[in-house]
């Protein structure tokens, strides 16, 4: 519970604040929102990846829109927060008590010191946040050490696995490789030895279809489906980061000093670290803490420690991945600079690195301690509670305000006036300048219309909020249009409402106008019709 305390005070901070869905968490909000229809999305959040192959292209699957479901529905957006910090909270208890199951309380009290040093590292937004890079990084963390767990063979918890990995590779195609990899290293290392290990492996299989079922029909109903689409952006030939960033990557990851126990001075960060020279001690200490990883995988192999194995190789995968991910990252601007949020889990990874070095260490000093000096103090037990619950608690007093703050007091502004204005259930076409001032705002704004029940049309929208939102030619009521200057959109807009904020000390403001659909002219009467004709008939016989 200490280790977990910055995800509490960052879920308790957003709620006090009136946390809103802005940029894409408004995209996310919606399509959570449409879980419980008939147009269920069958795929993830729209991905800037698919701009290699000029196709629109999605992440792989849409668990992050079925764990949001219910929350985006209760009439508060702040329950999507509580939901993914309950999670968030329930992923770090459950990787401190795997911990324990590995390695006793010493591994337990390292890890649980660990991880709260390793959250300095990140936004504290992330640990509540409904973006899906963010929403993923602890329950990646989680998968760690339940790969870990299930290549020792703890084979009950296979299905678990299996549910955390597709909930992490469906969030973001970032985390597709070192997931894929620690979970051939779980399977290779159960094939050696487990309890029921069929019935549990079944189990994971079928817990694998659910999961994967609404991307399997899209891949085969789609023309081509989007599982298709993202192979063909892998496998396309394009200039990209190049070797020698991954290799930056693995460096800042690993080497001193590691990101994970440093407080960058912006979340964005990672796209300059990577890019820029490494230093000779970084990579030199890099290179050796590589080396000892692979020691420890060896002598783990030789002495038959499966847990010494594994843990190595799980090192060694999680840095090859992020490698990977960082060197394959496209050249194209649009694409290059999400590698600072892509690499955020070279937290997770430099810590993994560092915790299985030191713990593999303390083995070998404990076994050549005499016997009565193995067994870990109460001194030292509680010593490392004490520490557990410093450093979680400096963690959260040092918690960095969420990146539009700003803006939510304004959104809640926007959404009681336009929930007095339009009536529930109409048909409203949205339009807007995607300019600095709007843009973090109008997909939080048709979120709120979505749940006030409205059916919020633009063009183009089919890309990211789905085809039930394309424009096409359905007919509407009303237009609402967003821009962020005081010029009338059209003839017949008037402006609802007008709301001002600060952000990074910038003055903006953002305008809202409504317009009322023109109605068609009614048909005439039939007694109308003849009495023109009647009309018509006398004019002609005079």
């Amino acid at each position: 519970m200490a280790a977990g305390l910055p995800v509490v005070v960052s879920t308790v901070h957003a709620v006090q604040i009136g946390w809103e869905p802005t940029d894409d968490k408004g995209i996310i909000a919606t399509r959570a929102y449409d879980v419980l229809t008939a147009h269920s999305p069958l795929v993830g959040q729209y991905s800037e990846a698919g701009v290699v192959i000029g196709r629109a292209t999605h992440d792989l699957g849409p668990m992050l829109y079925w764990l949001l479901a219910l929350p985006a529905r209760l009439g508060n957006p702040e329950w999507m927060v509580v939901t993914m910090g309950i999670v968030n909270f329930a992923a770090v208890l459950a990787t401190v008590a795997l911990a324990r199951r590995r390695g006793g309380p010493t591994l337990m009290l390292a890890t649980a010191i660990a991880i709260p040093v390793m959250c300095m590292s990140l936004p504290a937004e992330a640990f509540h946040d409904i973006w899906n890079p963010s929403a993923a990084l602890m329950p990646f963390l989680l998968l760690i050490f339940l790969c870990w767990s299930v290549a020792c063979g703890d084979a009950y918890l296979l299905p678990v696995a299996v549910l955390v990995a597709s909930f992490v590779v469906q969030a973001h195609l970032g985390y597709l490789a070192a997931s894929t990899g620690m979970l051939v290293v779980a399977l290779v290392g159960l094939a050696f030895g487990g309890r029921r290990r069929v019935p549990w492996a079944l189990t994971a299989v079928l817990v694998g279809l659910v999961c994967w079922q609404p991307a399997i029909i899209n891949e085969v109903t789609g023309h081509p489906g989007n599982l298709t689409l993202v192979a063909r952006t892998a496998t396309t030939s394009k200039p990209t980061l190049g070797l020698h960033v991954g290799e930056n990557a693995v460096a800042r990851a690993v080497g001193v000093k590691p990101w994970w126990l440093i407080d960058p001075a912006t979340r964005w960060d990672r796209k300059y670290d990577v890019a820029a020279p490494q230093s000779r001690g970084r990579m030199v200490s890099a290179i050796a803490l590589l080396v000892a990883l692979g020691v420890v995988a060896v002598v783990g192999v030789v002495r038959r420690r499966r847990d010494l194995a594994t843990a190595g190789a799980i090192g060694l995968i999680l840095c090859a991945a992020l490698a990977a991910v960082a060197a394959q990252t496209p050249t194209a601007p649009v694409l290059a600079a999400t590698v600072a949020y892509s690499l955020w889990w070279g937290s997770q990874c430099g810590m993994w690195v560092w915790l299985i070095v030191a713990w593999s260490a303390f083995l070998l000093v404990r076994a050549l301690a005499p016997a009565p000096a193995r067994r870990l103090p109460a001194a030292a037990a509680l010593a490392g509670l004490a520490a557990a619950g410093a450093v979680g608690t400096a963690e959260a007093a040092a918690e960095k305000p969420d990146q539009h703050v700003a803006l939510y007091r304004p959104i809640s502004v926007i959404d009681a006036r336009l929930n007095r204005a339009i009536a529930p259930n109409e048909p409203i076409r949205f339009d807007g300048n995607l300019d600095v001032a709007t843009q973090p705002v109008k997909a939080s704004i048709r979120y709120d219309l979505v749940r006030h029940g409205d059916r919020v049309l633009s063009k183009g929208a089919w890309v990211r909020n789905g085809r039930w939102y394309e424009l096409d030619h359905h007919a509407y009521d009303a237009t609402i249009t967003l821009t962020d200057r005081p010029r009338r959109p059209g003839r017949r807009a008037a402006l609802l409402t007008r709301v001002g904020y600060s952000e990074r000390g910038l003055r903006s403001s953002v305008y809202v106008w409504m317009a009322i659909a023109p109605r068609p002219p009614a048909a005439p009467s039939a007694a109308r019709r003849a009495s023109r004709r009647h009309r018509h008939r006398a004019r002609r016989r005079a």
